[in-house]
This record gives C-alpha cells, structure tokens and sequence, in this order.
C-alpha cells in the first residue's frame, strides 16, 4: 500500500535496517513521541546505547531537537494506556479508534505530542529502543505544527522552557508513529498496573514542552486509565522528596479523577493489600452433569430474567439482581443452574460461588470457608493456631459482603436449596461494584418474588426429555 495515499504501511521495529544502504549523514527521519520520549531526560541514555559506529547528530546534545505537534483524529488513532511491558507495567501505546473494545479507548481523539528529528542512520536503534512496537508513516497532511508563536503563548507557564527546533517539513519525510505490536496490546490488571513514576516521566515532558496546557491535554485524549494505579516511587508518601513537579501533576491527576482514577492510585503496601482482598475464580461448585439433558428453553429465560433487570437498573445505583429457580424437590433445580454457572463462567462472571442455604448456620460456616479459601488476609478463626475463633457471625457474614460490593468483577452467588427466603436480607449485599446477580434454588414459590425478581418455574420433564436423559446415562447417545 502506498503512504502517499494515506495509508499507514507498518514497519517493524528492531529490524536493525535489513541490509537497506547506507543513506548520507544528512538525511534525517522524524519520530512523533506520545509517551515517555517527550522527557528529553529519557534521551541521553539512548543515544549513549547506540551504535558506537553511529557518528551523526548524536552530536554533543544530549537529547533530540523537537517540536510540538498533534496527529488529528481522522488518522484513525487514539493513545492509551494499552502496550504491556516484558517488566511487569502497562505503558503507553496506540490503537485504532474504531476497533471494538469494552474499554473505553476506542473512541477517535486528536494525539498531542513532540515530533523529534532523528539521523536516519540512526533510526536502526531507536527501533531497537522500541521493542514491541512497529512503527507506520503518518502523511502530513495529518500533522499540525505548533509555530513559535503559538508555543510560546502555549507554554507561557515557567515549567515549560524547551526551545523549539524550526523543521521545514516536506510532503516526502518520514514521520513515524510506533504502534504496539498485537500480542502487546493489553489494558492494565493487578499484575500489570499504571505507574506513577512512568505517569510522572511524561507528564513531566509535556510541562517541559508545553507547560500544564500540554499536560492537562495529554490526560484528557488519553484513554485506558485504570483503578489499578500503583504509586511505585521512591518515599511516596512523601513526594516533594523525589517527584519533579509533583505538585502540578498530582493537581491534575486530582483534577480529572473520574478518568485518571486518581483516588484509586495506592502506595505500594496498600496496592498489595488491595490486590489480596479481591476474590475470583468459581468456589464449591457442584461438579458438571456430563449427562445434563435439554432445558435450553429455561436456560436463556434464566439468562434474560437477570440481564434485563440488569438493563433497568443501568440508570439507577448498581443494585444485586435476583432470580427464584423454584419447583418441587428432585425437578432438577441444583443441576439446571449449575450447568448455567459452567456455560457463563468466566465468560460473564468473574467469581462464582456456590452456597449451602438450607439454614443460617450453613450459610454462616460456607462464608466462613469462603474467606479462609479465597481471602488470604482475613483470619477467619479456626483455619491457623493463631486463629481468632470467636470471630463473630456478624464480622464473617459482614466481611464478605463488603468484599462483593467493592469488587470489579462481575459476580454470581448461587444459594442452594434456601428455605427462608428472609436470610438473602443478612447475605446479600445491597449493591455491587460492576454487576451482581443472585440466584436462588427453592422449593418454595413467593408470589411477591414472582412479581419482582421473575421467578422462573421449573416443571418435570416431557416424555422426549425423559427419554433423553436415559439414552444418555445409559451411554445410548445414537
């Protein structure tokens, strides 16, 4: 595809120049930054790690001449905090605009950023430099350019004090884009969270370029914020010690915490603290029926009875859904909705757990193994010798549904078998942090439940259902 067109022809990074000729030192590249590349602080220790052979413009400077610049949206992409990195953070990358994404990245915006000149003979390392990404060729007509005029309006902070270089750019340079490579691309997780040092390395290059303008630019075009936002530096609660321009930064961050997910950002032992009181994974499920026979019909309407009450609350708090399986002992309650656990975890929920509900004790004593087994920070009583084993009812029961109500994950409780519709009110918490659902497994049919929560009625099989079932235990599937 030709880039005179308009195309976007990648170029995979650490090519190391595939054999191309050597081109005259004179002849230059451009690179746009986005990320930590705008602290000309960064630059030094690259252009000290180049080819030794290398003897163009690395010249005396330590870092790149530039200019400020933006990519318009209609290039068709957005940054965000998206490029998984070998060492365990997510940084900075870009994506297209119009992929499909449940994160809210994939909306077109316009990237601010600083064009650098760079030899071409060069350019071999900074591929290098760039591992996990491939750049493309961003056409110029996509480019603006800050002149001086403008820069100087728009850096009028005293943070800002880069000098900009004079590029007189043609039709025919090279100006690339480096793009995370596929397998790269993954939005930030407890494992892989934002940091604040990387936060603070650009932030602190858009101030440098152009003050809390460009800066405050920067957050609001960049998607991919995440809760999970590690404060990693050095003394953190005290930033004045290590943090060039914490102040201006954090002001920001503060200032657009709805996006940032500033409030969330922990220092590191309360980071770790956080991480273990997240529950996930499915809990004393029952095991599959390799047998289990029809019942398609009542699996979708149990499917839509909670995600259509789901779709009422959208405007509302997010509040628990629930739904009644009822019908008389042995219809086959238990296995119904433990083959909808199996086909909707972890594709719809990220924790399941399954409880024993024929009494309050049986609740209280399956809570009480639930923390001990997925909630390694509680000390639950009478799991270690140093247990607290008059750890009231009240401090379990209310452990748990704190923990479901702050969690991130989408979750299903499952109460088996309940008799006393009344306890759901001491066990189930009164919202969830990004959905909850619960269903419940009974005998007994509430007509007020029916009205309010679509109790779906579970009826005996027909004689082909019937059938079925015994083809399939006795292995006579054919």
């Amino acid at each position: 595809m030709s880039t005179e067109m308009g195309e976007h022809t990648p170029q995979t990074a650490a090519a190391g120049g595939g054999g191309a000729p050597s081109l005259p030192l004179s002849s230059y590249d451009y690179v746009f930054g986005f990320g930590s590349i705008m602290n000309t602080s960064t630059h030094a220790v690259w252009k000290t790690t180049s080819s030794p052979s290398t003897e163009s413009s690395s010249s005396s400077s330590s870092s790149l001449p530039g200019v400020i610049a933006t990519i318009s949206k209609e290039f068709g992409y957005r940054r965000q905090w998206s490029f998984r990195s070998s060492t365990g953070f997510t940084a900075l990358g870009v994506g297209r605009s119009n992929s499909s994404s449940s994160n809210n990245s994939s909306e077109g915006s316009d990237i601010n950023g600083v064009i650098f000149q760079v030899p071409t003979n060069d350019m071999p390392d900074f591929d290098r430099r760039e591992v996990g990404y491939t750049k493309i060729r961003v056409p110029l007509e996509y480019v603006t350019i800050m002149d001086n005029h403008h820069h100087s309006e728009h850096a009028s902070s005293s943070s800002s004090s880069h000098e900009q270089a004079n590029f007189a750019f043609t039709p025919n340079d090279n100006i690339w884009l480096y793009v995370p490579l596929p397998n790269y691309i993954h939005y930030a997780d407890e494992t892989h969270p934002l940091l604040q040092s990387y936060v603070d390395t650009v932030l602190q290059g858009c101030l440098e370029w152009g003050g809390p303008t460009m800066a405050e630019q920067f957050i609001l075009t960049t998607g991919g914020w995440s809760e999970y936002f590690l404060n990693d530096t050095p003394s953190s609660r005290r930033p004045w010690l290590f943090r060039k321009e914490y102040n201006t930064i954090d002001e920001l961050l503060k200032k657009y915490e709805e996006l940032t997910y500033y409030a969330e950002r922990r220092h590191p032992e309360e980071f770790a603290s956080a991480f273990n009181q997240r529950m996930r994974g499915s809990w004393n499920l029952p095991r599959r029926n390799p047998n289990f026979t029809g019942r398609d019909g009542q699996l979708d309407q149990l499917r839509l009875r909670l995600v259509n009450q789901d779709d009422r609350g959208k405007q509302q708090q997010r509040v628990v859904v629930r739904v009644d399986v009822a019908g008389m002992g042995g219809v086959g309650k238990s296995q119904l909705v433990t083959e909808y656990c199996y086909r909707n975890f972890p594709a719809q929920y990220g924790l399941v757990i399954w409880l024993n509900s024929e009494s309050a004790d049986s609740l209280v004593k399956d809570y009480r193994s639930l923390l001990s087994d997925m909630a390694m920070d509680v000390d639950v009583g009478g799991v270690s010798d140093n247990a607290d084993v008059n750890k009231s009812t009240e401090e379990i029961v209310g452990e748990v549904k704190t923990r479901l109500f702050r969690s991130r994950v989408p979750w299903l409780l499952v109460f088996d078998n309940l008799e006393d519709h009344d306890l759901l009110n001491d066990f189930v918490p009164r919202g969830a942090g990004v959905r909850g659902h619960v269903v419940v497994t009974t005998r007994h049919i509430e007509t007020e439940a029916v009205d309010s929560h679509g109790t779906l009625i579970l009826g005996c099989f027909d004689i082909s259902e019937s059938l079925e079932l015994l083809c399939r235990s006795a292995g006579l599937h054919n």
